[in-house]
């Protein structure tokens, strides 16, 4: 079996999942990107990896790293063809897995019993002091858990891939920079400034560091979110004149101190 799971940390749940059940061993493509913000409309020109490089480079300054993924897909795509082997995509109830289980299915569609999906949505599991709690994603269940997650394994269907085998077209045509996840398989495509109101509601009269204020945008949002994008949506609200700030806009956050309009100290008249 090989295992197509979204995110290092997820991953290395896994892994250590191996050393408890020598029935689940198996190679591990693991997903790093995000698919549930950006731009995902590739073209024949521009393809999945450009596209979403591209899409790191405008929303972190400095961003170096090459996406690679549908290369890395289409390498594993081969090796389990080649070797006659099943793989799995692991699935947790966020954004960033489901959209990668859209972007997966039309890779999948002309080779029937190919692709299985363990599907852990609305599922209950329980965390290091045995208390049951319902994970947002795989990196919050505890290795010994995995193990259970076995009997879940299940074959995607014909019916499956007629249902759900347009998703991510639909969503690369509405191709906003928000992909928002309501419950069970549902995503919907929300504008840029989704989270804008989020990052508003928190700025006061008194001047507080743009890195606490991401930090606190962070807590404040259900959704699983990379927070490089809430960075970014604060930069561009500075650059756009939402708010007081003092530093510079493109510098490090925690060097830069915000406040809301209209609280401006004036200076004291000192007229002789």
């Amino acid at each position: 079996m090989i295992h197509i799971i979204v995110g290092d940390e997820a991953a290395k749940n896994l892994r250590a999942a191996f050393d408890l059940d020598e029935n689940l061993r198996g190679e591990v493509l693991v997903l790093k990107d995000t698919l549930g913000i950006g731009n995902i409309l590739s073209t024949p020109e521009i393809g999945h990896d450009e596209i979403r490089t591209e899409t790191w480079r405008t929303i972190i300054p400095g961003f170096e790293q090459l996406i690679s993924e549908e290369s890395t897909l289409k390498e594993g795509l081969s090796n389990a063809i080649q070797h006659e082997e099943p793989m799995c995509f692991w699935m947790a109830p966020c954004v960033s897995d489901v959209c990668a289980y859209y972007w997966l299915l039309p890779y999948f569609k002309s080779l029937p019993g190919v692709l299985h999906t363990i599907n852990i949505i609305g599922l209950p599991f329980l965390n290091e002091k045995g208390q049951m709690f319902y994970p947002n994603n795989f990196s919050e269940v505890p290795p010994k858990e995995f193990i259970k997650t076995k009997r879940l394994l299940k074959e995607v269907s014909v019916s499956e891939f007629e249902v759900e085998g347009d998703e991510w077209s639909r969503l690369q045509q509405e191709n906003t920079w928000v992909r928002i996840y309501e419950g069970g398989k549902k995503i919907s495509s929300k504008d840029i400034t989704y989270f804008d109101t989020t990052i508003k509601n928190l700025v006061g009269a008194e001047k507080q560091k743009g890195s606490k204020l991401v930090q606190e945008a962070m807590k404040k949002i259900t959704q699983s979110l990379n927070h490089h994008f809430i960075e970014y949506r604060l930069r561009q609200l500075l650059q756009q004149g939402a708010f007081l700030f003092t530093g510079n806009v493109e510098g490090p956050l925690k060097e830069i101190e915000v406040s809301k309009l209209g609280t401006e100290v004036e200076a004291p008249n000192e007229t002789l």
